[in-house]
């Protein structure tokens, strides 16, 4: 049953007449009265009885009548719920985001976004070493990356650069390589499934397969792992410097420069539902935060 044209019939049918529900619904009183036989064309039935004076409900317009105003009723109630999604942003929000990822400052973002808005929930979950495919599972997914992402149906916004060096620890200064095949030949502080680090020299990208005898995915592990002499690791600037100021730690210096990571959104559609846009709109408005770390 085509849903316009039984809403346009019972409103008739509570205005009292075609002129009164026309002027409620703001529509000439002509229009009203062609859709309304239209739709008993559709039915294959007479609803109401029509004459100068009066209107009045065949039996099956009243057998509709007294089916559907309720069924109407409860349609006006979902969509006046939905529609306070809009005026007041509210339910669950899920986002993923890679481990140990300017830990305070997003811990401050995600505080300041839940007191600002009250009625959402949120629920974050972090992810360690590669980074995960998209999951409808989550409304946001922010990824860390060096190499482009998989094609995908999914959006995808590229939010900042976050620039890599390779440390080793000061007390093993002498086993500091020179060049990019003496690398190869060091002991490094991987990942799970890293088998390779890419550096750009200029224009040109070079990738160097690299081993070590110690996988970790926490880069806070990491940098504690090369500040103890297990390996060289390639990790975030913000997070080496301070080891490097207080002497734990020394940058490798090579031909080429690591690949700086990207930080990526990730989301399923275009239309985001309003909490999900809002999130998106206070981190970016407040990324600030995070370049004055770099």
């Amino acid at each position: 049953m085509e849903l316009n044209g039984l809403s346009l019939f019972v409103d008739t049918v509570n205005a009292g007449s075609i002129t009164a529900a026309a002027a409620r619904r703001g529509m000439p009183k002509s229009t009203l009265s062609r859709q309304l036989r239209q739709f008993e064309e559709t039915l294959g039935v007479t609803l109401l009885e029509r004459s100068t004076r009066r209107m009045d409900l065949t039996e099956a317009g009243q057998s509709l009548y007294d089916n559907a105003a309720p069924f109407l009723d409860e349609l006006s109630d979902i969509q006046s719920s939905v529609l306070a999604y809009q005026r007041q942003p509210k339910g669950t929000l899920s986002i993923q985001m890679p481990q140990e990822l300017f830990t305070t400052q997003m811990g401050e973002l995600i505080s300041e976004f839940l007191q600002r808005y009250p009625d959402i929930s949120l629920r974050c979950t972090q992810y360690s070493g590669q980074y995960p495919l998209p999951s409808p599972e989550h409304d946001l997914q922010f990824i860390l990356h060096d190499a482009p992402l998989p094609d995908s149906d999914w959006i995808a916004r590229s939010l900042m650069s976050i620039p890599q060096g390779l440390y080793i620890a000061s007390h093993c200064a002498d086993k500091t390589p020179a060049t990019l095949a003496e690398l190869g030949q060091c002991r490094c502080i991987l990942q799970t499934g890293e088998t390779q680090w890419a550096f750009r020299t200029g224009q040109t990208l070079t990738v160097q397969p690299i081993s070590g005898r110690l996988v970790l995915n926490s880069p806070d592990m990491q940098l504690q792992a090369a500040v103890r002499g297990l390996g060289i690791a390639r990790l975030a600037r913000y997070q080496a410097e301070p080891a490097v100021r207080r002497g734990a730690l020394l940058e490798v210096t090579l031909e080429g420069k690591p690949v700086a990571q990207q930080l990526t959104v990730v989301y399923r559609s275009r239309q985001l539902p309003l909490k999900t846009q809002l999130f998106l709109d206070h981190f970016q408005n407040h990324i600030g935060r995070l370049y004055s770390l770099l």
